[in-house]
């Protein structure tokens, strides 16, 4: 018997939740799920006021006398649906229905710790929302953010016990309890506590000291297909209390995120060693040895404000956020994130799961535009998504995105010019006023593709020096080699006008790994940092091998880089052209132009080479945008291929050249 679903009044502020009843002899979860009103709320009642204290913070279920509405109160699951293939019958509202196995496994674990039997609710997407109703689909998913925000507390299922997870939730505990003590009493050495330095010597003597196989249950905990899924940012992040199931274990949200934090703070070198230990003991086999993706993503997403670093939006990182995320309908890519998107902003996105895809992207890459009056989305544009967008519409499914593309600098490519758009033809053409500055000649080595046959994690940073475009045009000899050499180091850091000489330190940085590792080693202390690099600097050094015999304006690029560091070298000044050097050569494909200069392209690894920025293609500057964008003739107009960096008009110096009448102004017809 289908259940029957009557819609939800909009006027009441309407939503489903679900009591989850006591066991029953037949066997099956059962549950009742019932239509009550936000608006419902008890009146003045101390509860409003209790939900903000302390107490109410850290209660799993609250007291009946702290119930903010009259029929109850909430808490919301974020889960995982598992496969939908594989269903399990439960009865809800006397009615037999099917759900995924992942979510009758998550009820029968509330029910067995009784915490929905009353007057304490749960929402639960799958079957509070009329899934055959695209409508209502459309109105719940709006009603993200609040109904997240508002809720009690969100129970955070991640699956039943298996691969030892009790170990893994033991050792972050164990780590989130350093936490207290690292920042108030510093060891003079690295500024780790007294405690920290104790835990990572006896680790070093004996890498089972945590537990054999911790390690590896930690990698295991963080690879469950729970924290691959998109709706789990907003579900998370706009919560205050969280709790965390797996099977009959329970950790709260803050110790997770505090133990990860430690690891990433003092023990993320450490970490992959303790890892290689377990595998050989437990006799596990890992082609990639930590999912640092979700490392990454559960420890820099713990605070939301973080999502809105670069103003009005930081749609880089939301995009970031999309890419390394699962959503089985791709349009959830932009909706499972409207919770933590600026709140004016996502009020103009209203979810239809009535249009297709690419017509999702537009609209909100449009909506973006008219509302910030800006064109800086064009930075994450390109035409290689597959999602049928236009090529200004960033496409929120495109593999190729990488967070380490883009640096924080603000660049004044665009002057103080705002954007002032056009868009035609059923919002799929945008016009734009802007600059056709220069041409590109020569494209350095891409790096391996994701899709190239790649065994191990490693190989992602080698290039494939068979791809070298080199330089067609060859400058003249009176090119001023000191100042190439300057445009070079400021081009490799991106920073374009630095009156300081620490990017020059970029020319001293060996290309040979080891020589490199000892030459920081032997310095001291102060050279820690660089000394740690182990497992990263060869990503640089690959890099300067692949690009070596690249021309640029008749030298080899070799010839600018002296692998000897001065005796008298300052280590802040090599740390921060390291950095900056290695986030620029992760992602971006060095080019030079037809007039010489030096910069940066897309490289999109996430396709083949019919898909990449190619000779004959353009750096643009665009009114209302930081940075020049890189386009293709196409028809009577052009295509984005995304953000470029280009030394000597960052700054707005294109302008100058109108001025004394080099170059035009024109309109750019963008599809």
């Amino acid at each position: 018997m289908n259940m029957e679903y009557i819609s939800l009044k909009e006027e009441l502020d309407e939503i489903r939740v679900v009591t989850i009843l006591p066991a029953t002899a037949d066997g099956l979860v059962h549950c009742t799920i019932e239509a009550v009103s936000l608006l419902d709320r008890i009146a003045n009642d101390q509860s409003e006021q209790q939900h903000g204290t302390s107490t109410a913070q850290t209660t799993e279920v609250p007291n009946p006398s702290q119930y903010r509405f009259r029929w109850g109160d909430y808490a919301c699951l974020s889960y995982t649906w598992g496969d939908p293939t594989r269903t399990v019958e439960i009865v809800a509202n006397d009615c037999q229905i099917l759900v995924t196995v992942n979510l009758e496994a998550s009820l029968r674990a509330m029910q067995k710790r009784s915490m929905f039997n009353s007057g304490f609710k749960v929402w639960i997407d799958a079957i509070c929302i009329n899934q055959a109703d695209s409508a209502e689909r459309g109105l719940q998913v709006n009603k993200m953010r609040e109904l997240y925000s508002e809720a009690w507390s969100v129970v955070i299922w991640l699956g039943e016990e298996s691969e030892d997870s009790e170990k893994a939730i033991n050792l972050l505990e164990t780590l989130s309890r350093l936490s207290d003590h690292s920042e108030k009493n510093e060891h003079k050495s690295f500024g780790l506590s007294e405690k920290v330095e104790k835990l990572r010597l006896a680790l070093k003597n004996d890498p089972e000291y945590l537990g054999r196989g911790s390690w590896v249950a930690l990698r295991e905990f963080l690879a469950r297909p729970y924290w691959d899924r998109l709706w789990i940012i907003q579900e998370v992040l706009i919560s205050s209390t969280k709790t965390i199931l797996c099977g009959s274990l329970c950790i709260d949200w803050d110790t997770l995120c505090t133990g990860l934090g430690t690891i990433h703070k003092h023990f993320f070198v450490m970490k992959n060693e303790l890892l290689e230990h377990d595998q050989r003991v437990c006799r596990k086999i890992y082609t990639e040895p930590w999912n640092t993706k979700n490392l990454h993503r559960v420890r820099s997403d713990d605070d939301p404000q973080r999502i809105f670093q670069r103003k009005p939006l930081d749609t880089h990182r939301l995009l970031e956020i999309s890419k390394q995320s699962l959503a089985s309908d791709a349009r959830d890519k932009v909706y499972g994130l409207l919770a933590i998107i600026e709140p004016e902003f996502a009020r103009k996105i209203n979810p239809s799961y009535d249009i297709n895809t690419g017509e999702v992207f537009n609209m909100v890459a449009k909506a973006h535009i008219e509302m910030y009056n800006s064109l800086e989305i064009l930075r994450e544009a390109n035409p290689w998504g597959g999602s049928g967008s236009a090529s200004w519409a960033p496409d929120w499914t495109w593999e190729g995105r990488n967070r380490f593309w883009m640096h924080a600098i603000p660049y004044k490519a665009g002057g103080e010019t705002t954007a002032g758009t056009q868009f035609s033809e059923e919002q799929k053409v945008l016009t734009c006023r802007g600059i056709i500055f220069d041409t590109i000649d020569g494209l350095g080595p891409r790096r391996r593709g994701v899709r190239e046959g790649i065994v191990h994690a490693s190989a992602l940073w080698e290039f494939k020096t068979d791809t070298m475009m080199q330089p067609q045009l060859t400058q003249d000899g009176d090119i001023d080699t000191e100042k190439l050499k300057l445009d070079l180091c400021r081009a490799l850091t991106q920073v374009p006008g630095n009156e300081s000489t620490w990017h020059l330190s970029v020319l001293n940085l060996p290309a040979d790994e080891g020589a490199a590792l000892k030459a920081f080693s032997d310095r001291g202390a102060e050279w820690a940092f660089l000394a740690s690099e182990k497992n990263y600097y060869h990503r640089w050094a690959l890099w300067r091998k692949s690009h070596a015999t690249f021309m640029i304006c008749g030298h080899q690029l070799d010839h600018f880089f002296v692998d000897c560091i001065p005796h008298d070298a300052l280590p802040h000044d090599y740390s921060a052209a390291y950095q900056a050097a290695k986030g620029s050569t992760q992602s971006q494909r060095l080019a030079v132009t037809e007039k010489g200069r030096v910069g940066w392209v897309p490289d999109n690894n996430a396709s083949g080479a019919e898909d990449q920025v190619q000779r004959g293609d353009l750096f643009c500057v665009v009114f209302g945008c930081s940075t020049p964008i890189v386009m293709r003739k196409h028809l009577d107009g052009f295509l984005v291929l995304g953000e470029g960096y280009l030394q000597g008009i960052m700054e707005g110096e294109s302008f100058k050249y109108v001025e004394d009448g080099d170059l035009c102004v024109q309109d750019l017809r963008i599809f």
